[in-house]
């Protein structure tokens, strides 16, 4: 059955058919395979219980807080503070574009919806100021990838339901470590474009500049830090924090700013549905095909052979990555968290790895497939908001693939820069 299942799957992916989609087909050719009777009405049975979870009520909700935030003028506000903090610095818009992201990321929660915001406003801006076309797009989209990094991440929320860890600690986890990556890529911008002319657009730093954005953006801001004080304090869940985002998100931008108009609402409801959907219906694809999996003893043959091998926790890291990192290449993160968790995680533990952690390594591995060939969304998304050739994008982003890859090292052998917070 598992060969039946994995043949089918991959013979769907190559023409084409939408993940999700392929998942479920795939799972119903090994059922059909199978030596066993297994009857058909198995499917809607897995398919519902895997999203019969109250925890996944945070993504419809950190969607819609996304959507509210968007449709006013709180994105704009946003990047007007990320220009004042870091506008004066080499290659100032694309250092202003990854802060932003950044800020975004503690709103959002999708590196899809965090790149297409930030392309679209940055973008347009990065080419009238003479960047290279290339360099923007793929300095947008790698910067999409922090949204899955700090909290409030949907993927991190997918792994916390799959794994039973705590979805509070899971965003703690990744504060520190996004930090890191938004600073690396800075860094990398700031060298890439050390012989390139967009030095000549830098401006100096104003403190009453810094102090007027900083007014006009803190109320955006707040948001991050109302949702992580708000779980760690015990004050409510990451659900209730999601329905509290977004609320938040709401009455800021209609009745404070006074730039979210009635007739936009509905628009906003309408898009933060269909993301919606389109992650809930991966997460129960991906859940009927891991139950298959996990029926046929594959994670117990799988966990059997490699601490056969291997009980050194640097060797396992190191396998547990490599296929992370091919997995993401071809799935998307929804579906590989909830496909390799049962896989991975019983690995992990048998050879001491902390489940949280394993969590945090998990999430920026796949963070990486947002940008890697062939089925990196962050990769499509910005091509379109680009209108940019894919070759030409692939050979601008290989830099920031390389990059990330040295913070997924950094981060995955020095444990305490993710578990730092958590510890205190």
């Amino acid at each position: 059955m598992a060969a039946t299942i994995i043949t089918v799957l991959f013979v769907l992916m190559i023409i084409g058919v939408p993940i999700a989609i392929s998942l479920a087909l795939a799972s119903i050719a090994g059922i059909m395979a199978s030596i066993y009777f297994i009857p058909l009405e198995v499917v809607p049975q897995r398919l519902f219980t895997a999203v019969d979870s109250f925890p996944l009520l945070a993504i419809p909700f950190f969607m819609l807080a996304g959507e509210f935030m968007m449709a006013g003028s709180m994105a704009q506000r946003i990047a007007g503070l990320a220009f004042a903090c870091v506008g004066w610095i080499r290659s100032g818009l694309a250092q202003v574009s990854t802060l932003t992201s950044m800020f975004f990321a503690g709103i959002s929660g999708s590196g899809a919806a965090d790149t297409a915001a930030v392309g679209k406003l940055m973008i347009p801006m990065m080419e009238e100021k003479g960047y290279d076309k290339g360099f923007a797009a793929a300095t947008v989209a790698t910067a999409g990838t922090i949204a899955v990094v700090i909290p409030p991440s949907i993927p991190m929320i997918i792994y916390g339901v799959t794994a039973g860890v705590s979805i509070g600690d899971l965003f703690t986890a990744g504060i520190i470590p996004g930090i890191i990556i938004g600073i690396s890529i800075m860094c990398l911008n700031y060298w890439l474009t050390k012989n390139k002319a967009y030095s000549q657009e830098r401006v100096r730093f104003e403190l009453t500049t810094f102090k007027k954005a900083l007014k006009e953006g803190i109320l955006a801001l707040l948001l991050p830090l109302i949702i992580i004080c708000g779980i760690r304090g015990g004050i409510f869940t990451p659900t209730e924090a999601a329905a509290v985002a977004a609320a938040y998100a709401f009455i800021v931008s209609k009745f404070v700013y006074r730039d979210l108009r009635w007739k936009e609402i509905p628009g906003a409801f309408l898009r933060a549905g269909k993301m919606t959907a389109l992650v809930v219906f991966i997460i129960a694809a991906a859940n009927l095909f891991g139950w298959l999996i996990t029926a046929e003893q594959i994670p117990h043959m799988l966990a059997s052979f490699i601490t056969g091998i291997t009980n050194n926790q640097v060797l396992i890291l190191v396998m547990i990555n490599v296929v992370l990192f091919i997995a993401g290449c071809f799935l998307n993160a929804s579906a590989a968290i909830t496909i390799l968790t049962p896989l991975l995680l019983p690995i992990a533990m048998n050879a001491g790895i902390d489940p949280l952690f394993l969590g945090v390594v998990m999430v920026i591995n796949l963070a990486i497939g947002l940008i890697t060939p062939p089925v990196g969304l962050d990769l499509f998304v910005v091509q379109g908001v680009a209108d940019i050739s894919f070759d030409r994008l692939i050979r601008a982003i290989a830099p920031f693939i390389f990059l990330l890859i040295f913070d997924l090292l950094i981060i995955t052998y020095i444990p305490d820069i993710s578990l730092f917070l958590t510890k205190l």
